[in-house]
């Protein structure tokens, strides 16, 4: 039904005109009456329009006196009725096109099987005013998150430029290094210039990998891969992975883990892509200060999870920089990419990667004194195939 105040106030054919003056005195709110006879609705009665007639001359004598439907012979037209399904756009177009005398009084509202109502043409223009009110704030809101989103994806591109061609140069440079060493027979240095190579080479498909699986969950296409492994084991390797980004900026890192938790039952490439990201993140931006990596378990009614805690002494970030942190493309700030490098997908991978595992990606932090990510993962992933954005093998 239209969402409005309805008024079901019903009055007989044969009541007499100054019984329902008086129901009007007695109820101010109540914009007009029903008529009922025995066959159903026969009329309708307006406030204003009853009134008028009472204080014409003779209008006390006439209509006070005698049936409401002597007041109801006198309308020119019939009251206006529109089913309950009406939309309130629609509801306001046809009140509107009725005659000028009577384009404010109430219309009514018919329901199957039910008695008909009546509505205030005031309370239907109110409303449509609130929803065209509302509407045009979600469109510009819409629209600045738009222009948001656009200037994000501006900043992407223009950050990936600069992130491609370095690995790119770097590439180009050795092989042309390497040809001059061939040709000369210099061949001591050629194992350094290939590990750059390699080295460079990795970084550049790191990138691309992270494109691609953004434009894999966006298109509901991410496979998700979940098998039994051992979480220590994982943890090993990522340890290794991380090492030599710790040695960069000369920062401590250490681990502590729940000996409880020997196996998982997830997608082991995707938990370890997240840690990988989060420390990676947290050596980044921390210089000469610690890195801790923190993995406790937790006893829930829906079973067992692993709390994963990646915390530093970094840079830190402020409230307003956190409201967007795990948007794609977004960097807390346009000088990060300038100054750290990197290009502002990592954060959103790793918190998409873990809701999809059943999971859940928050952050704290405190501006110039450091970060903390906090993962939490389910011990066995229970969530089933079509509740996942992608297909789910075993």
């Amino acid at each position: 039904m239209l969402e409005l105040p309805c008024f079901g106030v019903q009055v007989s054919a044969d009541t007499i005109g100054r019984d329902v003056a008086r129901l009007f005195e007695e109820n101010p709110s109540l914009p007009g009456v029903i008529v009922m006879d025995a066959k159903g609705f026969c009329g309708m009665v307006a406030r204003n329009q009853l009134f008028q007639r009472l204080g014409r001359l003779f209008g006390i004598e006439i209509y006070s006196t005698r049936p409401i439907t002597a007041f109801l012979d006198t309308l020119k037209t019939s009251p206006l009725l529109m089913p309950a399904e009406t939309t309130i756009q629609n509801a306001a177009i046809l009140c509107l096109a009725r005659p000028v005398e009577y384009v404010y009084d109430p219309f009514v509202v018919t329901m199957k099987n039910e008695p008909p109502r009546l509505v205030d043409f005031l309370a239907l223009i109110l409303r449509q005013t609130e929803l065209l009110t509302a509407a045009q704030i979600e469109a510009h809101t819409q629209r600045a998150a738009a222009v948001s989103a656009s200037n994000a994806k501006s900043d992407f591109l223009a950050n990936m430029s600069h992130e491609l061609r370095t690995p790119l140069t770097a590439i180009i440079g050795y092989a042309e290094i390497l040809i001059e060493d061939v040709k000369a027979g210099q061949l001591s240095e050629s194992v350094r210039r290939l590990e750059g190579i390699a080295k460079s080479g990795q970084h550049l498909l790191e990138m691309i990998n992270g494109i691609l699986d953004l434009a894999k969950i966006e298109a509901r296409k991410m496979d998700i891969f979940l098998t039994t492994f051992s979480l220590p084991e994982m943890i090993t390797e990522v340890i290794g992975i991380v090492q030599p980004l710790m040695k960069k900026n000369d920062n401590q890192f250490s681990v502590t883990a729940d000996n409880a938790i020997r196996e998982m039952h997830s997608d082991e490439a995707k938990l370890r892509q997240c840690l990988t990201n989060l420390i990676g993140n947290a050596a980044k931006f921390t210089s000469r200060g610690s890195i801790g990596l923190d993995i406790k378990k937790e006893i829930r009614p829906d079973g067992g999870w692993v709390i994963f805690e990646v915390s530093d002494t970094g840079i830190g970030m402020s409230e307003t920089q956190l409201t967007r942190l795990f948007e794609s493309f977004y960097q807390a700030d346009s000088s990060i990419s300038r100054r750290f490098g990197g290009t502002g997908l990592g954060l959103s991978l790793s918190k998409q990667f873990c809701e999809m595992l059943g999971g859940e990606l928050s952050v704290r932090s405190v501006e110039n004194q450091g970060t903390t990510f906090v993962m939490k993962v389910p011990v066995r992933s229970t969530q089933k195939p079509e509740s996942l954005p992608a297909s789910v093998q075993e």
